[in-house]
């Protein structure tokens, strides 16, 4: 029988047999303030052996690692959901006591983070995990073969050029809520197309580049909000997991923000200078003066109070 828990923010919440809804009601089981989220918007039917999400027909939908639902979706141990502005993390605390009774695992190099054996690329910050300590050959060409199979390409290019219109007027009027919105499920999605090394190339796009840094516009725009700062970790993890090095105009942007807003994320930060400072050795001098700025911007935020991080 499963032993679930749904983490959310820094609680886990122990999900039992039948149905657990969330939503902005006071009657759901997991209550969020957040304008996004409908007043029944999803509900977790917990069974004996397995787990399934249903979007109630809210407004804005629910995605699962980065990637919006159409129906019901069966769910397993590490699992990401997005509902609103939500981030949620289903976790089989069976699978977690394993660990400690011998199952292999992985320790992410970049953040620390600790991903199951059959994970590919770090939950947290998106980089690539090394094969766990004793694999053999055969153990690596399994994990390759355990690559999840990805379903219908919703290609979210073509949709970012087209809302990039309606999410600049909803910005200009003040209604960062409803910019916020409309972004949200394709920018997610983008990062969980990076963070499963998947080329930007095979979009319907002409310029791969030219989306990543348009994608990246629209967050730093969301995160001038100070109620957004998460938009800040997303520009983080996005050039950590495709080890893009930053532009000078996104470095600048960073480090009015992080001043601004407080920001003391440090596990996005330190993995993001972890990849780039490998890099140095191979980048031009121009580069290595960008790496140099992303640095500085790292020692920002890590001298911020001691101890504080996500």
């Amino acid at each position: 029988m499963l032993r679930l828990k749904l983490r959310y923010r820094s609680t886990d919440l122990d999900l039992f047999f039948g149905e657990f809804f969330i939503g902005r009601s006071s009657r759901c089981n997991l209550a969020v303030a957040d304008a996004l989220v409908s007043r029944r918007h999803a509900v977790l039917r917990v069974g004996l052996e397995e787990v399934v999400i249903e979007d109630l027909g809210s407004r804005n939908g629910v995605a699962v690692n980065g990637f919006r639902i159409d129906g019901p979706r069966q769910l397993a141990h590490m699992d990401r959901l997005f509902i609103g502005a939500q981030e949620l993390l289903l976790i089989d605390a069976e699978q977690i006591t394993d660990r400690q009774g011998g199952e292999r695992h992985v320790v992410c190099h970049a953040c620390g983070a600790i991903s199951g054996a059959a994970k590919r690329h770090c939950g947290d910050c998106g980089v690539r995990l090394d094969p766990p300590t004793g694999s053999t050959e055969q153990d690596r060409r399994a994990l390759d073969s355990n690559a999840p199979e990805w379903g219908e390409d919703t290609r979210p290019v073509g949709m970012l050029e087209v809302i990039g219109g309606i999410a600049d007027k909803a910005i200009a009027m003040g209604r960062v809520d409803e910019a916020e919105r409309v972004l949200l499920p394709h920018l997610d999605e983008l990062l969980q197309r990076g963070m499963q090394q998947r080329p930007l190339a095979d979009l319907d796009q002409e310029d791969p580049g030219l989306l990543f840094e348009t994608a990246t516009m629209y967050a730093l725009r969301l995160a001038r909000d100070p109620r957004r700062t998460r938009w800040i970790d997303w520009v983080f993890r996005i050039h950590a997991c495709t080890g893009r090095l930053m532009t000078a105009e996104t470095i600048d942007t960073l480090h009015e923000l992080v001043r601004r807003h407080d920001y003391q994320v440090r596990r996005y930060v330190q993995a993001y200078l972890h990849i780039v400072s490998n890099q140095a050795v191979n980048r031009s001098a121009s580069e290595r003066f960008l790496i140099g700025r992303v640095n500085g911007l790292a020692q920002v935020v890590l001298a911020r109070l001691p101890g504080v991080g996500a």
